[in-house]
């Protein structure tokens, strides 16, 4: 399966008496949105389905790629990935909404720190690799199954900043 993790974009500050889940991305965050998707459209990937959390900024997130994605991958909300579900859930979400033995692209957009425990799980067993997962990053994984275990190798990573040179 080849996989691309991202965590929504930026958002507003949480207000008093808001919900979580109701916080909004900001302009920029808006705007790195497009940006990462004229990039993903620049590196040929056509993902074929774009799950995000039922949150607002994931959604929102995940409405704005398809949007601007060449093919316009379908928005799925998967409940089951919100935050702090975990790995298992996330991936559970992304295996059964595409092939799991296939060689098309799933574009997940989730929250912080469950992508960051995901790519820890994937990349590095013994969850002792971390790389920074800042708002609105994305990242390219080849995930196998390799007796019984999801194992993965990252093929890149991109940080809104780097998504807009």
């Amino acid at each position: 399966m080849l996989l691309i993790l991202m965590r929504s974009a930026e958002s507003v500050p949480l207000e008093a008496g808001q919900r979580d889940s109701e916080r909004a991305l900001t302009d920029s965050g808006c705007g790195d949105v497009i940006s990462s998707a004229i990039f993903i459209n620049s590196l040929g990937l056509d993902p074929k389905i774009a799950l995000c959390s039922p949150f607002k900024r994931t959604r929102q997130t995940a409405d704005i790629l398809s949007e601007h994605l060449t093919n316009h991958a379908p928005v799925v909300i998967a409940p089951s990935i919100m935050p702090g579900s975990g790995v298992e859930e996330l991936m559970r979400a992304v295996i059964s909404n595409s092939d799991a033995s296939g060689d098309e692209w799933v574009l997940a957009v989730g929250h912080q720190p469950d992508i960051g425990m995901t790519l820890s799980e994937l990349l590095e067993p013994a969850g002792q690799y971390t790389i920074p997962v800042d708002s609105g990053s994305i990242f390219g994984i080849i995930v196998q199954n390799i007796s019984g275990k999801l194992r993965g190798q990252l093929m890149f990573q991109f940080s809104p900043t780097a998504m807009r040179a």
